[in-house]
């Protein structure tokens, strides 16, 4: 059977089926039978069933485009990504919506990146302008991946190959960032990183995020743990502000089972006027979850800065539940800047409902107040 045939023969029963899509027994099994067909069909055999489908006329216009897009999403842009993208481009008053374009364009540039990153990209530059929306959305996230899973060093030029405004920039970069699952893959995305901050030195703005975007790094020992980062972090020469960006990071998202071990590490890898900050995030999250062990932990924990950045965190968290310990927690923390902060801190949460307790609760800890 030719596919101008099978075409006419499977949108038969497109029409057989209604447009409630409902069908008896015996409709299913021929559905069932040419639907068994499908991955075995080439792109050419594909264009003319897909052009059967969009110039008939006795189905809804709506239904024909959206089976239409369901073929060049799950059938051709997986295998021949070149013949979605010409369809597309050949089709393109047709798919005039801009939902149906980029999501055809974005699977179809994903997978062609997969083999050939630079042929994805010169596809974007070249039709950026009849497609613009399409350029900067989910498709631009599926090439910068699949190419940084590849070649990160590639996949940092490309942004600059496409030039991407700072927004597309950021969200390129953390997609390059977050794609890594090996230590060796993030040495040579750390490389890739640099190298691209550092030509953008003169951008501010994208040097920073560029910066920042070592926090993101972080994110994959959520599952590997505390031991995979020691490993990697070891070797990735981290200068102390980059390491702090990466503990940042890591504590304001970690949702894994070693909050104890993290605190100790960075109490003793990261300087004190650097530790402080995620310290007190990671001891903070600590809390939300598990008050107790977190309490268990900082009962024992050895004295120095990492267990006073803790402490605060500690007792402002469980301040509203257990006011008692939680000032027990601040007193044990020595007068000045450390005990002091906490309780503004406290003094300046306090519940908007209840000011007679707030203005208490300053002038017994000596906090001054506005307009006081």
């Amino acid at each position: 059977m030719d596919a101008r045939q099978f075409a006419n023969e499977y949108i038969g029963l497109l029409k057989q089926s209604g447009i409630d899509g409902q069908t008896d027994e015996k409709t299913k099994a021929l559905f069932n039978k040419y639907q068994e067909r499908f991955p075995e069909l080439n792109a050419n055999e594909w264009k003319i069933i897909i052009n059967t489908l969009l110039d008939t006329e006795d189905i809804d216009e709506k239904r024909r485009l959206l089976i239409a897009r369901y073929w060049l999403r799950e059938y051709l842009a997986k295998k021949n990504p070149h013949a979605a993208l010409d369809f597309v481009k050949e089709h393109s008053a047709a798919f005039n919506d801009e939902v149906g374009v980029v999501a055809v364009i974005s699977d179809a540039l994903g997978n062609l990146a997969k083999d050939d990153p630079v042929a994805a990209v010169e596809w974007m530059k070249k039709n950026a302008a009849e497609f613009p929306d399409a350029m900067k959305a989910q498709a631009l996230h599926n090439v910068v991946h699949s190419t940084a899973r590849r070649d990160p060093g590639l996949a940092f030029t490309l942004i600059s190959e496409l030039g991407l405004d700072y927004s597309h920039a950021h969200s390129a970069m953390h997609t390059i960032v977050t794609s890594v699952t090996t230590n060796e893959d993030r040495t040579a995305t750390l490389a890739a990183l640099r190298e691209y901050r550092d030509a953008n030195h003169q951008n501010k703005e994208l040097s920073s995020a560029a910066n920042r975007m070592i926090g993101y790094f972080s994110r994959g020992f959520q599952e590997t743990g505390i031991n995979g980062a020691k490993t990697w972090i070891s070797s990735a020469n981290l200068t102390p502000k980059e390491l702090e960006t990466f503990c940042d990071e890591l504590s304001r998202n970690y949702d894994g089972g070693e909050h104890a071990e993290w605190i100790e590490w960075m109490g003793a890898t990261l300087p004190p006027d650097l530790s402080r900050s995620p310290i007190m995030d990671m001891i903070g999250r600590w809390t939300s979850v598990d008050p107790e062990a977190a309490g268990k932990w900082l009962a024992s924990a050895p004295e120095g800065p990492a267990k006073i950045a803790a402490t605060r965190s500690y007792a402002y968290a469980i301040f509203r539940h257990d006011s008692e310990t939680a000032m027990q927690w601040i007193n044990t923390l020595p007068p000045g800047r450390d005990r002091d902060d906490t309780l503004k801190a406290i003094h300046m949460n306090w519940p908007k409902d209840d000011p007679e307790a707030a203005a208490a609760f300053a002038k017994e800890h000596g906090i001054k107040q506005a307009g006081h």
